[in-house]
């Protein structure tokens, strides 16, 4: 089943939390930049609460999709997943 979160302020914004029914099992995530005319700088990343490694930090021009799909897989007993946005643009994550 697919997970979705709207975002559109500068924001960390906790996608996965750790020790909680949600697994880490991700194939896929897809983020999607549906603003008309604003781009987002994102950053991607898991923490344990001391220690942060981050997966993608990219700039997302408006009407721009990310996909995702590779080595994504992490424990979610452990590790938060996470993502920080730079601007107010409309974005969706889905994560799969």
């Amino acid at each position: 089943m697919a997970k979705y979160i709207n975002i559109s302020s500068i924001a960390t914004t906790t996608l996965i939390n750790k020790n909680k029914s949600e697994s880490g099992n991700v194939r896929k995530i897809t983020i999607v930049n549906h603003d008309n005319t604003d781009l987002v700088i994102v950053k991607l990343y898991i923490t344990d609460g001391s220690n942060t490694y981050t997966l993608t930090e990219v700039t997302i021009p408006a009407l721009v999709t990310l996909v995702l799909e590779d080595n994504l897989k992490f424990d979610s007993s452990v590790y938060d997943l996470k993502i920080d946005t730079s601007t107010t643009a409309e974005i969706t994550v889905i994560i799969k």
